[in-house]
């Protein structure tokens, strides 16, 4: 008999002999037998023992079966390894020793040096424990003590999901929480803590007398969120509770309470649903306080109810159809800002259906907003109904080329301003083709009809509201380029130059200073926009009469992804139109120089430089740079923004005294394997402009611990909201939750 032969076999013996050993019919048989044996109580069956050893020996005397040389137990989801394992008949106790590990059903497995078990594994008593949860978070101690298959509890033990040090496995994790008894119950899946202490580097920084967390295999459950506790030069000293109310598999809500010295209770909440078509979500906040406003007498201060909603709804109909609503008003400019909810400046509100089928898009819907900049005092208009349908054709159907149909009806309501509706159609169609000698072509025609009803319109002359009043117009446009690249390899690049030339043709309309310009206040000429049909960003405004366009773009491209590009171009118009402004670029008939390079030759280079250039003179109109350069251990990044007194309202020119005119800059510095630096900076360099925020972030960031100290400085000025500085620091800890410091503030001056 082989080597591998004897094995087996010894294994095949004592997988008998457990199973016999183990049995209730095996111990019947050493008693003798009764001579009238009472009627015997119905017994559970206990699943089958399975073991391998490499031997097993049997002690008659003692009842004592003991399985040495890679020993593994197996009985219903349980598993037991060990170098040594014994099984005493009489008291029914299994003994381990040597690597020992235990494998529960639910995947938790724990090892240690000695283990105690009862038959069905349900008692357990383990010898300098150590615990795996499923989350491979780990609980170690002196003793762990298994209770009816339910309760571990481990003495003297520490909890932590940080890997160890793998130079040094006998430091202590990132962090951990050291405890007199840690006790997982594996039913309500919860893991309690006595006399606890969370270090951080070995460094106690937290006591708690007692407190419980979810294990891994929970993914929510109703209870206390982590508390915060700050300071600020708003708010005085303050404090914020959230409570996490699970209220089914599909529905969750959560209480946001805030007290605070200066504003007393605020009080939030916010409730989600999933449904089987869509989801919806509400929240929503509300205080009596103080609310710093300006007036004629000056700044006031009357106490009020301020507060906030929001809400998002989708519903899908059936296949086709949607509908949906966003909700999102506030009292005040300054509520989000002074509560910490949010930074957005523009709010809107929509309550909308939409259709989509194939290639054809259908909207309408009523729209609300809400402007919270300091400087804003323009009334925002509502839009009662805006309607939207899109239809594009197949490519090729249509004479080579693809038809598309666009059509709006737009309301907009103003309670003391004008009143426009406006009701518009575009019928177009484009067609691409390639010649034998690689010349692209693409030909665009479109017909645009609007019907406008004014109302409410204040007389240019007089002041006083006109009568209302219906204007229509019809908008014939069409446009052919050619492009004609040319392609180079060579060895690891590609070469591209490409020129392009356009047409564009269109009746030399003047737009009339009798309609409302909604959507075409401002235009901002440069390369993105030179081709386009119109060189508004909107449709009140039309861009007509006739043009020839004409660029170069060129480019380096190299086949591992880095490329360089340049574009260069310009318009000359056939007409004179006076619509556009001075400074627009657009004013003259020949227009300014647009262009733009595009840098990317690796990932520690990532430029984007726009320019327009003044066509006489070679004045500088605009600048628009972005950039970013350096590998991770110290990468600057930058951008800055000029241009040259732009401003287009309704139509007619006006230029602003100053011009716009911004820098922004900042580092980032990943010195070390877990920690980064950055400093950002942002600065308006137009007369009377100034510093406008900074702020320095030192992050330490590793697979469960991340901690941030953050300085600011605000130069913002509101009315009611402390402009300054703020110091304060975040610890996250993976698994626990996020603790956020007191701010220590400053007003600037």
């Amino acid at each position: 008999m082989n080597a591998r032969s004897s094995t087996a076999a010894r294994r095949a013996i004592g997988m008998a002999l457990i199973m016999a050993l183990m049995s209730s019919t095996a111990l019947a048989q050493q008693q003798p037998a009764p001579a009238s044996p009472p009627p015997a109580a119905p017994k559970k069956e206990q699943p089958p023992v399975l073991l391998e050893a490499d031997q097993v020996d049997t002690d008659n005397e003692l009842g004592i079966t003991t399985a040495t040389g890679n020993v593994q137990l197996s009985q219903g989801g349980h598993v037991v390894l060990a170098d040594t394992i014994s099984y005493s008949e009489r008291t029914n106790v299994i003994t381990a020793s040597g690597h020992v590990v235990m494998i529960q059903p639910d995947g938790e497995v724990m090892f240690g040096d000695y283990a105690e078990l009862t038959e069905d594994q349900k008692q357990a008593f383990v010898d300098q424990s150590r615990m795996l949860l499923q989350d491979n978070s780990r609980i170690a101690g002196y003793q762990a003590e298994r209770v009816d298959g339910r309760y571990t509890r481990v003495t003297r033990g520490t909890y932590s999901p940080c890997k160890l040090c793998e130079d040094d496995p006998t430091q202590p994790p990132t962090w951990q929480i050291r405890a007199k008894q840690v006790t997982h119950d594996s039913t309500s899946h919860d893991i309690f803590f006595r006399d606890a202490v969370i270090e951080v580097a070995g460094v106690p920084i937290t006591y708690m007398p007692a407190f419980s967390m979810p294990d891994p295999s929970v993914d929510r459950r109703s209870g206390f969120l982590t508390p915060t506790i700050g300071y600020n030069s708003n708010l005085g000293m303050f404090g914020r509770l959230k409570y996490y109310y699970d209220v089914a598999p599909d529905k969750d809500l959560l209480f946001d309470i805030m007290p605070s010295a200066n504003d007393g209770l605020l009080l939030g909440t916010k409730y989600r649903e999933r449904f089987t078509n869509g989801y919806l979500e509400l929240q929503g906040a509300a205080t009596y306080a103080k609310n710093p406003q300006a007036s004629s007498s000056g700044t006031i201060s009357p106490s009020e109810l301020r507060g906030w909603a929001q809400g998002i709804g989708r519903f899908d109909i059936n296949d086709a159809w949607r509908w949906g609503f966003d909700l999102n008003r506030v009292t005040d400019n300054n509520f989000l800002l002074r509560y910490n909810y949010s930074a957005e400046q523009l709010l809107t509100s929509r309550l909308y259906t939409e259709r989509f089928a194939g290639r054809d898009y259908f909207n309408a819907g009523i729209y609300g907003f809400q402007d919270l900049r300091p400087a804003n005092t323009l009334e925002e208009p509502v839009a009662l109904p805006l309607v939207n349908f899109s239809a594009l054709g197949e490519p090729g159907e249509t004479l080579g080329g693809r038809w598309s149909y666009d059509a709006q009806y737009l309301d907009l309501w103003r309670e003391k301003g004008t009143r426009s509706r406006r009701a518009s159609q575009v019928a177009g169609w484009q067609g691409d083709y390639t010649n034998s000698l690689g010349m692209v072509t693409t030909v665009n025609a479109l017909l645009r009809t609007d019907a406008y009803a004014i109302g409410n319109m204040k007389d240019a002359t007089y002041g006083g509201p006109r009568d209302d009043f219906t204007r229509f117009r019809v908008f014939p446009q069409g446009q052919i380029m050619t492009r004609l690249p040319f392609v180079r390899e060579d060895g690891t690049v590609s070469e591209m130059i490409e020129p392009i030339v356009a047409f564009t043709a269109a009746p030399n309309y003047h737009n009339s200073k009798d309609l409302p310009n909604e959507d075409s206040q401002d235009i901002e000429f440069d390369s993105t926009n030179l081709f386009r049909l119109s060189r508004y960003p909107g449709v009140d405004i039309l861009d007509g009469g006739q043009r020839v366009t004409y660029g170069v773009r060129a480019g380096v491209y190299g086949n591992g992804g880095g490329s360089s590009t340049l574009f260069f171009g310009q318009s000359y118009r056939l007409q004179h139109n006076t619509d556009f402004a001075t400074n627009s670029g657009l004013y003259s008939r020949q227009s300014d120089y647009v262009g733009r390079l595009e840098l990317t030759p690796s990932p520690w280079m990532d430029v984007s430089y726009g320019v327009r250039l003044d066509p006489n003179t070679g004045a500088q109109r605009m600048h628009d740079f972005t950039g970013s350069f350096g590998p991770s251990i110290f990468r600057v990044n930058g951008s800055y923004l000029y241009i040259n007194k732009l401003e287009l309202q309704n139509g007619s020119v006006a230029d602003t005294t100053t011009n716009l005119q911004e820098i922004s800059g900042g580092v980032t510095s990943s010195f070390l394997k877990y920690y980064t630096v950055g400093l950002s900076t942002r600065y308006n360099l137009a007369e009377g402009g100034g510093p406008v925020s900074t702020s320095l972030t030192t992050t330490y960031q590793d697979d469960c611990y991340t901690f941030s100290l953050i300085m600011e400085r605000d130069y913002a000025s509101r009315i009611g909201l402390a402009s300054g500085n703020r110091i304060y620091f975040r610890m996250i800890f993976n698994k626990l939750g996020m603790f956020v410091s007191p701010a220590f503030t400053g007003t600037s001056h």
